[in-house]
Order: C-alpha cells, then structure tokens, then sequence
C-alpha cells in the first residue's frame, strides 16, 4: 500500500483531489504545512513514511518551493509533486533545485495528478525487482540508491543522481546529449542553457570521488557527457 500525503495551503482545497486518488493500492490522507514542520522524516519507520508527497501553495510558488526544500532538509526522501504557476524553464529549475521530483503547472486537473501517482506506483512494481549494475570497481544498487566502491566504501545518491547513474549506463561509453539526458531523468525538457544538468552532474561526479580515483562520467565539450567504463 502505498501512502500519499497532500499538502494544501490555507487557500486551497484538495478535498475533490483526494476522492479523484482513492486507489485500492494508494491510501490518501491530507496534512496542513505546519503539521510538517517538525517532523524528522529519519525517525519515521517505513510505514510512518509517506510514499509520494503533493504539494500545492496556491498563488505563492515560493510556498511549495519553501516547503519542498524544508522536507527535504528534514529528511523526506520520497516522491515529490509541486503544484506551480510558474511552468517557465526558470521556474521548472527552481523546483527541482528545491527537491522536487516532478511538477504540474497550475491550473491542473485531479485527473493529470492521479496520472502521476499511478505512473509513479507502476514505477516502483519495476524497482521491487531493481538491478544491480556491476561495472569496473563499483556497483550501483538501484533499487536502494547506494553506489558501492571497494573495501566496504559507498555513498547514498539521491533520487536524481540514482536516476543519472541508471541513464548513463544503460549508455555506457556512448555520447548523451544534454537534451537526451533531461528528457530522460526528469522527463521534461530543459533550456540546455542553463546550468542545472551541469550542477546535477558535479554532484554524482563529488559522490563518485570519495570512493574511487576513476573519474567515470566525462563531458564532452558543447556536445554532452559519456560515461567512460571498461568493457
């Protein structure tokens, strides 16, 4: 069963949005922002934890925005859904930098929202038999996000940078262009201008520092990046 938590502000109502995801594998329950506020989400046991969180700050975007990155601080590490007026380039990139995994453009419709819940439950039917990548002195554990080094090393990558490793090698040692590569993570396309696949990136690419001397993912100068493994 999988648990999804609504967010609304004061001057939202998500009451019709609830009943449109009532689901047989989704149980939906709505929390006011401040019930948020001081929840550490690593105390949470797995099934305290909500699965996938939506939320919607009405007219102010920097409301969700704050509050995404406020979860995010505490911990959360499930499915983020921002509601946003703001479906600029700039506007997307601000959401994600602020830990969102996905956003709907406001005015939306509960049905667009059941949508991505239930593409988001077929995803994780697939991750229930995730594989792991073995490749040169490391091994990613998609399903757990950890990538593994020698002598016991490993880090924690989030959801995007798991996301990232997954994309690049299922390509290994061929060219992804930018475009490609934002389409295929995040499902959206991206001004390639700006720097949020570049800052994405140099994040794994820190991660992958601190447990191998290798550096795997190489750019490719006004082209995109390769992952460089040995056959």
């Amino acid at each position: 069963m999988i648990q999804c938590w609504l967010i609304p502000y004061p001057t939202v109502s998500l009451d019709s949005l609830a009943k449109t995801l009532e689901h047989k594998e989704c149980k939906i329950s709505t929390h006011s922002p401040f019930e948020l506020e001081d929840i550490n989400f690593t105390t949470l046991s797995p099934n305290e934890c909500p699965d996938i969180i939506f939320i919607d700050g009405g007219g102010e975007v920097s409301h969700s925005r704050r509050m995404c990155r406020h979860l995010r601080d505490n911990g959360y590490k499930g499915f983020l859904l921002l509601a946003s007026q703001d479906s600029t380039t700039q506007g997307r990139v601000k959401a994600l930098k602020a830990g969102a995994d996905d956003l709907c453009t406001k005015p939306y419709s509960s049905q667009s929202i059941r949508e991505k819940f239930l593409e988001y439950m077929e995803l994780e039917k697939q991750n229930q038999s995730a594989k792991k990548y073995s490749f040169d002195d490391l091994m990613l554990d998609t399903k757990e996000g950890v990538l593994h080094g020698k002598g016991g090393k490993h880090v924690k990558l989030t959801q995007i940078e798991n996301k990232l490793m997954k994309t690049f090698l299922k390509q290994s040692q061929k060219l992804c262009s930018k475009e490609w590569i934002t389409a295929e993570v995040w499902k959206i396309h991206f001004d390639t201008k700006t720097n949020f696949l570049s800052v994405s990136i140099s994040g794994l690419r820190k991660k992958i520092r601190k447990i191998s001397s290798k550096p795997y993912i190489h750019t490719v100068r006004g082209k995109g990046y390769k992952l460089d493994v040995d056959p």
